[in-house]
């Protein structure tokens, strides 16, 4: 497995660049080093760590930006590579010398089913966020949330995604503790035309909602 990190310097913070090796397949992260508040934002099947219009970036500096949160964001290749991204936090808690941290976890479509189980192996995790979170059945996802009985769980679904009527009646019919659900109007699986209100999801990990796109957003 062979690492490679360099820096790229983009206004006024630093983005790591650590690409790997695994399974002849590529495996990418950005790293923005700050606090011990520490956000891990996973991609979808098939991602790359920045994202369509480098969304994952402009993600990542926004919520270092407002709470100096270290960020992490993750690739998400056709290989297996769970315990990686673990041990990815865990270099980055180690290089910054963190004693204790917090992490928050936010992940889309597959990206976000995978969260899922990385929360598991931290009993650090504050709080998990889904975005449009893929799942194999809705008992199994269901299942799995409830085993995060500590955790802040927060999904948030487009009205216009494939699963969204499987998903809304089945996690709204009764109260799960410690979950909300948010729905974007008009959303898609993908958030077609939708890049601003989509960056937004990542004021969930430092506040309750989400604030309207303003006009140099939009």
């Amino acid at each position: 497995m062979k690492t490679n990190l360099h820096t790229n310097t983009e206004n006024t913070w630093n983005l790591y660049t650590d690409t790997q090796k695994v399974d002849g397949e590529k495996l990418e992260y950005e790293i923005i080093f700050g606090n011990e508040n520490i956000v891990f934002i996973k991609a979808g099947a098939g991602g790359d760590a920045r994202g369509y219009e480098n969304k994952y970036i402009k993600m990542a500096q926004r919520v270092h930006e407002r709470i100096g949160a270290t960020v992490i964001c993750a690739s998400n290749p056709f290989v297996e590579h769970e315990k990686i991204d673990e041990q990815k936090i865990r270099w980055v808690v180690s290089e910054l010398g963190f004693e204790k941290f917090n992490l928050y976890l936010l992940g889309t479509s597959d990206g976000a089913y995978q969260n899922i189980h990385l929360a598991k192996r931290f009993p650090e995790t504050v709080k998990w966020i889904g975005v449009n979170s893929s799942f194999i059945s809705i008992e199994g996802f269901e299942e799995h949330l409830s085993e995060l009985s500590s955790v802040q769980k927060i999904l948030v679904y487009g009205t216009e995604d494939d699963d969204y009527d499987i998903v809304f009646p089945a996690l709204t019919e009764k109260e799960y503790k410690n979950q909300k659900i948010y729905l974007i109007k008009g959303a898609d699986h993908r958030f077609t035309n939708m890049l601003p209100q989509f960056i937004q999801t990542i004021d969930l990990i430092y506040q309750e909602g989400m604030d309207e796109p303003t006009k140099d957003e939009k």
